[in-house]
């Protein structure tokens, strides 16, 4: 040995073997520390499919199992903190419905721990499976909850993207329409912008689907009100089958919403009216008290008329014919 080896050896001798004692310490309490064991009780089961042309028709049976874990008792308290669950790894289905016996590296016991599976209960579990589909449908929006009073949407919710790509059980899949986003809260809106929304997988066990996120933009304006004042109210004599009088003869209308919506609005293009089905078989001189409808107000704008009732009235000199 040279000169230059042996004082390398020699250099910071004493930490080097302080290190040395307390690895070999460290190491001797291990292997001292006690075994334990431990139940572990309905621990759940996850099965992993690979063959994509299959998924889950229903969740596994039974869902969960009983685990006897032995090891340290540190990792045993470790585990019992932290969980653990058996992933079921099916990598090739012969048939929809298969019995799996369970195997104990399926059970998540984290690296280098010491713990082993002792026994499982019970020690199979049947899956059923179905064949998948894959759909792209329509994103649905859904909201809850109301913007701030003084808030008005400018124009509907824009979604980006606007459709989904859905890969789940057959039964499931197909008698879909569209997709639902988990409901978007207008109260927690106080301006224009754009937020993620996650897509609904409620219903859709294992379905996958992508994207599976979404942004909704969201344009707001200051709500107004305005006053609409002189809008005669309609009804078609020719379908009624004979001359009416209504009281009053017109009506106002008070829109309000956000200022670009309400200020666009056409007094000319809105129609008020009363349906010919209510003034059916009218005898000369009677009144009705009926309701009117109102059309071609946008949809995002609120129109409260200052009646929403009026009356008709046949005239008894009118002539009378038959209806349609």
């Amino acid at each position: 040995m040279s000169s230059r080896s042996a004082g390398a050896l020699l250099h910071n001798w004493r930490l080097k073997v302080a290190a040395l004692g307390l690895a070999v310490f460290f190491w001797g309490l291990v292997q001292t520390e006690p075994r334990n064991q431990e139940t572990f009780s309905s621990v759940p089961i996850i099965v992993e499919i690979s063959d994509t042309a299959w998924t889950l028709a229903a969740p596994p049976d039974p869902v969960e199992v009983d685990l006897r874990l032995g090891g340290p008792a540190r990792e045993i308290i470790r585990l019992a903190r932290e969980g653990t669950t058996v992933r079921v790894q099916l990598d090739a289905v012969r048939s929809a419905d298969t019995l799996v016996s369970l195997r104990r590296e399926w059970v998540g016991l984290g690296q280098g721990t010491g713990l082993t599976v002792e026994s499982m209960a019970p020690a199979n579990v049947r899956i059923s499976l179905e064949r998948t589909m894959t759909r792209t449908l329509p994103i649905a929006v859904r909201t809850r909850g109301e913007l701030p009073k003084d808030l008005a949407l400018a124009s509907p919710l824009g979604l980006d993207p606007r459709e989904a790509r859905v890969r789940g059980a057959r039964s499931r899949i197909e008698s879909l329409d569209s997709i639902p986003l988990t409901p978007f809260d207008l109260g927690t809106v106080g301006a224009s912008g754009v937020f993620n929304v996650s897509l609904d997988t409620t219903g859709l066990m294992g379905a996958l689907l992508v994207p599976a996120t979404t942004t909704v933009g969201v344009r707001l304006e200051d709500v107004v009100e305005r006053v609409l004042s002189g809008l005669m109210i309609l009804v078609d004599s020719a379908r009624v089958g004979t001359e009416v009088v209504i009281d009053p003869e017109s009506i106002q209308l008070r829109v309000s919403g956000a200022r670009t919506v309400v200020t666009a609005i056409d007094p000319t293009l809105l129609r008020v009216w009363v349906l010919p089905e209510l003034l059916r078989d009218m005898a000369p001189g009677e009144e009705r008290r009926v309701p009117i409808s109102i059309e071609g107000v946008p949809a995002l704008a609120t129109a409260v008329p200052s009646t929403d009732v009026v009356t008709v009235r046949r005239a008894a000199d009118f002539g009378g014919g038959a209806l349609d």
